[in-house]
């Protein structure tokens, strides 16, 4: 039985063209990206990899002082959701993670899913997942 590792990138792509989804993860037949996609696709995992190593407490000067979007983009998330640079202990937290792995079986399927920052305590948590998109997407979708 052959594994799939489904993200929301091959979820939309299946929604929007199966044929696409076919030929780029069943039949492994690929597709040139186009510099400016690549670039995109560059730019999203290095605000990614930025955000996660400061949730790890690594130096992230560095990445922001090469890229001036990058440190805009950064002080804007911050400015919409504060309670994320509070990174301290707090006395009910019991899970603060970047890159977070959650897994269930269903219907013999298994779901997997990663979390770009996940807080939680006994009461409530709360989920980030990083959006590198260039443009809004859809509101309703």
């Amino acid at each position: 039985m052959t594994k799939y590792r489904l993200s929301q990138k091959h979820l939309n792509l299946l929604t929007t063209c199966p044929r696409k989804f076919q030929h780029l993860y069943l039949d492994n037949l690929s597709v040139p990206t186009t510099p400016i996609e690549q670039e995109r696709l560059n730019w999203g995992s290095q605000f990614h990899l930025l955000m996660q190593q400061r949730e790890l407490g690594l130096p992230i000067e560095s990445l922001m002082l090469e890229n001036q979007e990058m440190q805009h983009s950064f002080e804007n998330v911050f400015q919409a959701a504060p309670e994320i640079l509070n990174s301290e202990t707090q006395d009910d937290l019991i899970l603060r993670q970047a890159e977070h792995n959650r897994s269930i079986n269903f219907n013999g399927y298994i779901l997997t899913v990663i979390y770009d920052l996940l807080i939680a305590n006994f009461q409530q948590a709360q989920i980030f997942d990083w959006k590198t998109y260039s443009y809004p997407q859809n509101k309703k979708k």
